[in-house]
């Protein structure tokens, strides 16, 4: 018996003209079935659940042709048989579980197959009125997604909702009280802050002349809807009014998140830089906690303070970041000095070198840093021989350490924003040349768009081949952490002719 049924096959095999480059059957019936490229018994799933249809043997059809993409997770796959016959097109049934038509995971692989692993996604979130400095826009990572506040228009903040796929889903306008008409948006600075009651708009506005400063709190709903307090003025609660002309002040939230840490200088309309550095610290209804008090003052008679920053530690204090130097100098200080809750100065100040505008940015590592001390971290553009660089600087406290975070492209100029994630420090930077026409000196910049990739490799992840066309404002870049790492990123790009600024998002990938 067993001969005969053995004689049975071959006979069949010969009658349907079977050999091994047959081609499969005209009109085949596609199914939703999973890949696999050998033979099984009637209605038995082999090699991680490949189905053939009862009663058909696959070698009847001949060796499974291959699938049309090549690349990627592709590479090698052939047709799938769904009901007695191969796929005519292969599907995830043919290439396997990790095959996606339209790429959607950040997991390191090539799922579309089309030679590109993890491409990044590119988005138009609005259009802007003026184009804002680094001041004027902040982001913040909610759970539904990002929220940002942009200042482009008269006595309005714009909050614009983004999901996690940095597509626009909402744009707010919170009305503001700004001080100086003439200076509108010179004279705004901004932050969006995490609070214990949500997130929150702070803005602060110099008075006409720089006679004066006001800064100001507006809770946001998850929405990014202002909900001022019962009582409190829809332009936000007054945190301070201060005789000062600073127009670029900063603003932190303490451990708890009850509590506002803002800080300015003694600017004027003349000098953009101070002699002193103040601060207060405010209840989130804008009681004073700390009346406004002076924090730091130059060390030097010539030299000024520039670029503060503000941070609240994990053990309830602050730290603050200037960086003192001469008018017209190439080099200066970095000071870093804590404060406990009180604003009371904590320890001795510590000092670092620094090129001239070397674009600081504050940031707190975490608890897997080791304790409040031990987190925070300076990210710092600056020259290593001859080329730039990101470095960090970390164990402020301590002995002190250095590392080279990027190595950015040569002869050109990164401007860059940082992202403390739950792998790490990330770092995205547009790469900055001069652009080869000639026109206004605002326009007369162009760059590509970069970010930290797998290893920690720069990776240019620009939407295309031409060059981004940038203004002189757009020296930023906001970045936050997104689900299943991946990274958004919002970059600000402008044409003279026609005049246009955009507000553009860079949704990439972190792995």
């Amino acid at each position: 018996m067993r001969w005969a049924r053995l004689w049975a096959v071959v006979f069949a095999v010969g009658v349907l003209g079977g050999c091994e480059d047959a081609d499969p059957p005209v009109n085949p019936v596609p199914d939703a079935g999973t890949v696999d490229s050998g033979t099984g018994d009637a209605g038995t799933a082999e090699d991680g659940g490949t189905q053939t249809d009862a009663g058909t043997d696959a070698g009847s059809l001949g060796e499974p042709p291959p699938c049309e993409r090549t690349q990627g997770i592709c590479v090698g796959a052939r047709r799938a048989l769904v009901d007695g016959a191969y796929e005519p097109v292969c599907t995830a049934t043919s290439y396997g579980a990790d095959y996606e038509a339209t790429e959607t995971r950040c997991d390191g692989l090539d799922n579309d197959c089309d030679g590109v692993t993890d491409p990044p996604s590119w988005s138009q979130v609005a259009p802007l009125e003026a184009p804002p400095h680094a001041g004027r826009i902040s982001s913040l990572r909610v759970p539904d997604g990002v929220l940002a506040v942009v200042f482009d228009r008269m006595a309005v903040a714009r909050v614009i909702r983004m999901d996690t796929a940095m597509m626009p889903l909402s744009v707010v306008d919170a009305r503001v009280e700004v001080l100086d008409d003439s200076l509108a948006l010179d004279s705004v600075s901004t932050r969006l802050l995490r609070t214990s009651k949500g997130s929150a708009l702070y803005y602060s506005s110099a008075g006409p002349g720089h006679d004066h400063t006001q800064g100001r709190l507006i809770l946001l709903d998850a929405k990014g809807r202002p909900v001022p307090p019962d009582g409190a003025p829809e332009v936000g609660v007054l945190l301070f009014d201060q005789p000062v002309g600073d127009r670029a002040t900063a603003a932190a939230v303490s451990a708890d998140g009850s509590r506002v840490f803002a800080a300015w200088r003694d600017a004027s309309q003349y000098v953009t830089g101070g002699r002193e550095l103040w601060g207060t610290l405010t209840e989130l209804d804008g009681e004073s906690v700390v009346a406004p008090r002076v924090l730091m003052r130059a060390l030097a008679e010539d030299k000024l303070l520039y670029g503060v920053e503000v941070m609240g530690l994990r053990d309830g204090g602050f730290l603050v970041l200037a960086q003192e130097m001469k008018q017209g100098a190439s080099e200066g200080l970095l000071r870093l000095q804590r404060f406990d809750s009180g604003l009371q100065p904590v320890g001795d100040e510590r000092t670092f070198s620094a090129q001239a505008n070397p674009a600081t940015r504050l940031v707190d590592l975490g608890a897997a840093a080791g304790d409040a001390l031990a987190s925070p971290a300076i990210v710092l553009r600056g020259a290593q021989g001859s080329e730039r660089v990101l470095r960090v600087l970390g164990n402020l406290f301590g002995e002190g350490t250095s590392r080279t975070l990027a190595v950015t492209t040569p002869g050109e100029d990164p401007w860059f924003g940082t992202a403390v994630t739950s792998r790490g420090i990330e770092a995205a930077w547009l790469s900055v040349s001069s652009a080869p026409q000639g026109g206004d000196s605002w326009f007369g910049f162009r760059g590509r768009f970069w970010a930290l990739g797998k290893a920690g490799v720069p990776a240019d992840l620009t939407s295309g081949p031409e060059y981004l066309p940038l203004n002189q404002f757009s020296q930023w870049v906001m970045l936050e952490e997104l689900p299943d790492r991946w990274m958004g990123a919002l970059v600000m790009t402008s044409t003279e002719s026609p005049l246009a600024h955009t507000l553009q998002a860079v949704r990439y990938c972190a792995p």
